[in-house]
C-alpha cells in the first residue's frame, strides 16, 4: 500500500464489494466496450468460454458525477492486502472517522473527504490523481474503490482506496494525494471465490482506464486543482 504498479501486471485493490450473485461467463456474453461519446460505456465483462477460468459476470457503466468531487487527503497505511494478498500495492486515503461527530474541528479538506465517504454510493469509481509532494507529481488515471470490503470481515469503517494506474518508483506514505472523482462504474460486490475477485477487479481497472479516455473526462487532468510543475 502507498505505491501503485502498472495495471498490465497487477489487479485492482481489494475494493469494497456488496453481496450480489456471481454467474460464470458464457461465450455469447460481450465484454464492456467504450462508445464514442461520454456515457456510452456500458456492458458486461466476462472471459471467453474457452479460457480455463471463466470470470464472473459484472455489469459496468459510466455515470458522470456532477459536480465532480475534488478530494485531498494524506496517504495512510491500510490492511496490507493490496500487496500481500493480491500481489499489488494500493493507496489508502485518510478519512477522519474519529471526528465524525465533531467535524467542525477538521480542516476543510478533511471535512470534504469525510462527507464524501459518509454520503457517496459504495462501489467502483474512475478518477484522476496526483501525489502532490512526492517525487513523482504526475497526474494519473485511477480506479477507486469505496466501501466496506465485504469480501473481508475485518473492516469496521468505510474506506477510500485508489488504485493509481501508474508504476511509481517509490512509496508515498504520508504524502498529500489529490483526486478528482469523475464517475461511478458499479456498486460494490462480495465474491465467495477469491479468484473471481482477482479477475473482476483487474477488469475494473481496464474499464476505468478506458472511461478516462472520454474527451470531457480526459480534460479533467488539466484542472488547476492539481499542482502544476
Amino acid at each position: 500500500e502507498g505505491l501503485a504498479q502498472d495495471p498490465q501486471s497487477a489487479p485492482l485493490p481489494a475494493s469494497p464489494w456488496a453481496r450480489l450473485p456471481i454467474v460464470p461467463a458464457c461465450a455469447h456474453e460481450p465484454r464492456a466496450e467504450m462508445g464514442a461519446e461520454d456515457g456510452e460505456c456500458v456492458g458486461v465483462n466476462g472471459e471467453k468460454a474457452e479460457e480455463a477460468k471463466p470470470s464472473p459476470v459484472v455489469s459496468r457503466g459510466c455515470k458522470l458525477l456532477d459536480p465532480m468531487p475534488m478530494l485531498t487527503a494524506k496517504v495512510v497505511h491500510g490492511f496490507g492486502r493490496g500487496s500481500k494478498m493480491l500481489g499489488f500495492p494500493t493507496a489508502n486515503m485518510e478519512v477522519r472517522w474519529d471526528k465524525e461527530d465533531t467535524p467542525e474541528v477538521l480542516s476543510p479538506s478533511e471535512r470534504d473527504i469525510l462527507e464524501f465517504a459518509r454520503t457517496c454510493e459504495t462501489g467502483i469509481y474512475y478518477a484522476w490523481a496526483q501525489v502532490v509532494n512526492g517525487s513523482d507529481r504526475g497526474i494519473y488515471k485511477v480506479a477507486m474503490s469505496i466501501g466496506w470490503n465485504p469480501t473481508f470481515t475485518d473492516v469496521k469503517a468505510k474506506t477510500i482506496e485508489p488504485w493509481i494506474l501508474h508504476d511509481y518508483a517509490e512509496d508515498f506514505y504520508d504524502c498529500e494525494l489529490r483526486i478528482v472523482v469523475c464517475g461511478f462504474v458499479r456498486p460494490e460486490l462480495k465474491f465467495d471465490v477469491f479468484e473471481e475477485l482477482i479477475v473482476a477487479i483487474r477488469e475494473d481497472g481496464e474499464f476505468c482506464r478506458e472511461a478516462l479516455d472520454a474527451t470531457s473526462v480526459a480534460e479533467v487532468a488539466k484542472h488547476p486543482f492539481f499542482a502544476q510543475e
